[in-house]
């Protein structure tokens, strides 16, 4: 007599069982995988959004030299020397101006007792009330906080620099497997997605348009502003030339006032300290040659690129910054695009054409 089938015989119970089976053991899988590869995550997708930028160099000494894995090495050789050694010598000369800095200022006690608010000028003339206010803040205690906060985070950076060089090494070799392999990248991708090819097409071409216009439409004209700013900032006198030139990048993002953020107060600081020819050249240098850059090179590298509203691109960096670190002023921008791409996406329907 044959025996008598169980609800665990049916083909569709057993079918069940196996599919929540090889979902737990995927989501095991992935979270393993994740721990693993979760150190690196900043510098994979650091290295994803250089080789977006980098591709049409790559493909074009590709199709020169007729060699995939030469012309990938040769794009990862330019990166290092056009922008990672320029990099990592003005990261070594800032945090030295930063020192400098700090050991002629906050950190010289007679820098600080020429700051006692009792010696203004206009001190006599406050009220009285106001006067004892201002005289029961420690102003010198307050600047040597920072002193010392100054120099502690200096020691720190140079305590993280072995972390550094390894993971500069490890983005090396991840873009130029990025830049060797993207096209099976992107078809494994392709195959992967749940959606249909045409809608991951038009996916993976708008995130490439848009991390292209963010970084050539803002990050690099925000850079050459930054430059010629540094350049000017040396030339005039003012110290720490380099920190206020990196400030520069970033404020050359703020809406309407541009890099004036940093360049202003470096005029007043050489007006103030008796410099007025300095502080005249360097007013005029600020609106010839760093105010001209975004009307007449932001035009010429932009094009018809995407290029984001100034003010999301800003806070983006900001936040990007202090999320991520340094590398945030590249990934912050990066996640707001593919922010703005899932929201278009969502906007032109893509969940109702998906039902079709």
């Amino acid at each position: 007599m044959p025996a008598k089938k169980t609800s665990l015989d049916h083909p569709f119970a057993h079918g069940s069982v196996a599919r929540w089976f090889f979902l737990i053991l995927s989501l095991g899988v992935i979270a393993l995988f994740w721990r693993v590869i979760e150190p690196f995550a900043i510098v994979l997708a650091t290295a994803g959004i250089a080789a977006i930028i980098l591709s049409p160099l790559e493909r074009k000494l590709r199709s020169w030299i007729g060699h995939p894995k030469l012309s990938s090495l040769i794009v990862v050789i330019i990166m290092f020397a056009a922008v990672v050694l320029p990099l990592v010598t003005a990261g070594l000369l800032m945090v030295q101006q930063a020192v400098d800095i700090v050991r002629g200022t906050v950190a010289n006690p007679d820098w600080v007792d020429a700051l006692q608010v009792e010696r203004w000028p206009f001190f006599d003339l406050l009220p009285g009330v106001l006067q004892e206010q201002l005289l029961a803040i420690d102003l010198g205690a307050g600047l040597r906080s920072v002193a010392e906060w100054a120099f502690q985070n200096v020691g720190a950076l140079f305590a993280s620099s072995a972390d550094f060089v390894f993971k500069t090494f490890i983005f090396f070799v991840c873009l130029y497997y990025f830049l060797f392999e993207r096209e099976k990248m992107t078809a494994e991708f392709l195959r992967l997605s749940p959606l249909t090819d045409k809608m991951d097409t038009s996916i993976v071409h708008r995130m490439v348009t848009t991390v292209r216009g963010i970084v050539l439409g803002s990050l690099i004209v925000a850079t050459v502003q930054g430059i010629i700013a540094g350049v000017g900032l040396t030339i005039f006198g003012v110290p720490g030339a380099l920190i206020w030139a990196a400030a520069a990048i970033i404020a050359a993002q703020v809406p309407m006032l541009g890099t004036a953020v940093v360049m202003t107060p470096a005029i007043i600081y050489l007006f103030v300290i008796g410099d007025t020819s300095q502080a005249i050249g360097l007013a005029i240098w600020s609106m010839v040659a760093v105010g001209l850059v975004d009307n007449v090179l932001s035009p010429i590298i932009v094009g018809g690129r995407t290029r984001m509203n100034a003010l999301m691109v800003l806070l983006s960096m900001l936040g990007g910054i202090q999320a991520f670190g340094p590398i945030g002023l590249v990934l912050g921008p990066t996640i707001l695009a593919s922010f703005l791409i899932v929201l278009e996406l969502y906007k032109s329907g893509i969940l109702d054409h998906q039902r079709v």
